[in-house]
């Protein structure tokens, strides 16, 4: 549950750029695997160089090799994005020459899906040759660090020497959630369990060896279910998925590369409640393992909505620390500052949650202090004449803190909530269907705008003047609808 809308979540919450996930590469179904293809460059190497360089010009034939040291983030030549040269050390040559090093590119109009290989590291790379000659690798090659591919490695080997082939095989391996780990520890494998793959007809059994690689040959066609004897309080998935394994099908002389994490089965549920002992409505917490915690970097995210619970699943042992309003925001529809469980306002004060293997904690309460002042605004929204076809929205715009979120209440009427230190500008407009509107006999048609605008109400802070009474409650107007007359 908490894993599959994970990744969209934090990219709003975190205002992560799109671009910065831009690349988007297919995934392989069953039957095909990152194979050996005529031509093609296929390497186990290790990285000894890396340096920028210049894209190609049509002069050139694409062969230049020199440039610095790939630190100086040198972006020459006008290509959409650096270019890096990676200079290779290659260890075992699956298909291509058969050299002792050779160079591989990666950026320019790649740039998106661009490998950033390390200096020292190994890697089992895959190439395709650019539009300027050289040979390129990305992302949605198949390249990979030469630790996660100790399952393929042995097929290509089988690939390049005529032998036989795998049907299924892959890594399974125990992973924690996103944040929760160390990003540059690798993921220990589950070592020496059974694995059973089961259609309708056939049975097939292996075990994982020490390196938690397993590897299933001459599998029928059909539909199969994956499973493995795991050790306990641990349960199969797909690779960021928290739904189990789905039964997937196997073709005729299938070469199917099927990586599978084993997760904890620990959780941790709890409501973040307010001063008067409530769970609040709306609440973004975070969990870091202790030690780990840092008002800059996220943790594993969690939300609480409507029904008062947040819910973290598949946790493993550990010590954590839960987090409330990591930011810090000045959000008038959650009005509370950073605080630590168990209430406390400073990270030090925080009381560790310990988690057992496979626990389950399903009652944590978290009460928050005083929150900030906020009131309530209602607006509501009125048309002048004939209402047009469209979707309204109405925004509340803050000189300081968050920008508040509408709530509707009722048709054309809307509700706020506010800081009472902030002053807003509260607006809204209509996005309007296309459409032709008839006027009098005889005369042409007109179209409408695509877009029509309520003046905007400026609400202050409140006490801003002595006496003063805070507004509860203002109208939108709409003006009439005008719009260019066009011909029939």
């Amino acid at each position: 549950m908490l894993l599959r809308s994970f990744l969209g979540v934090v990219l709003l919450l975190l205002g992560i750029p799109a671009a910065a996930f831009a690349c988007t590469c297919s995934q392989s179904a069953p039957g095909k695997c990152p194979g050996l293809q005529p031509g093609g460059v296929v390497f186990l190497g290790k990285v000894i160089g890396a340096y920028a360089v210049a894209a190609p010009s049509p002069a050139t034939d694409g062969a230049s090799t020199s440039g610095a040291p790939a630190a100086d983030n040198s972006e020459e030549g006008g290509s959409s994005a650096p270019v890096t040269r990676y200079h290779f050390e290659v260890q075992e040559r699956f298909s291509g020459p058969q050299v002792p090093a050779i160079d591989i590119f990666s950026g320019g109009d790649d740039g998106d899906c661009g490998y950033r290989f390390k200096t020292g590291a190994e890697y089992l790379v895959y190439t395709h040759e650019g539009a300027d000659g050289r040979l390129y690798s990305t992302i949605c090659d198949g390249t990979r660090p030469a630790a996660d591919a100790r399952a393929l490695i042995p097929q290509l080997r089988a690939m390049r020497d005529g032998e036989h082939v795998a049907s299924v095989f892959g890594i399974v391996r125990s992973v924690d959630p996103p944040f929760l780990d160390s990003p540059d520890a690798p993921d220990p494998p589950v070592a020496n369990v059974t694995i059973h793959l089961r259609s309708r007809w056939d049975r097939f059994e292996t075990a994982t060896d020490g390196t938690g690689v397993y590897s299933l040959y001459d599998v029928h066609a059909g539909v199969y279910n994956f499973s493995a004897h795991l050790p306990a309080r641990m349960e199969l998935t797909e690779h960021n998925l928290a739904s189990g394994l789905h039964p997937f099908q196997i073709p005729a002389g299938a070469c199917y590369e099927f990586d599978v994490d084993a997760l904890p089965t620990g959780e941790i549920r709890g409501s973040i409640l307010g001063p008067t002992g409530k769970p609040l409505p709306l609440a973004a917490v975070e969990l870091y393992r202790e030690g780990s915690y840092s008002e800059d970097h996220p943790g594993l995210w969690g939300f609480q909505g409507s029904k008062g619970v947040f819910d973290f699943d598949h946790v493993g042992p550990g010590r954590y620390i839960l987090v409330f309003n990591r930011r810090n925001s000045l959000d008038p529809n959650s009005p509370y500052p950073r605080a630590f469980y168990p209430g406390v306002a400073d990270a030090t004060d925080a009381k560790p949650i310990v988690l057992k293997n496979g626990e389950r904690l399903l009652d944590l309460k978290m009460k928050l202090s005083e929150g900030i002042p906020t009131r309530h605004l209602r607006v509501r929204i009125r048309f002048l004449g004939m209402r047009p076809l469209g979707t309204v929205t109405v925004m509340a715009q803050a000189d300081h803190g968050d920008n508040p979120a509408a709530q509707r209440i009722g048709p054309d009427l809307y509700d706020f909530a506010l800081l009472d230190s902030a002053n807003y500008i509260v607006s809204a407009w209509e996005d309007l269907i296309p459409q032709h509107i008839p006027t009098r006999r005889g005369a042409p048609a007109c179209v409408v705008p695509a877009r029509i605008n309520a003046p905007p109400v400026i609400i202050p802070p409140v006490n801003i003047a002595p006496g003063s009474t805070p507004l509860e409650q203002i109208t939108l107007t709409f003006p009439t609808l005008g719009c260019s007359k066009v011909t029939p």
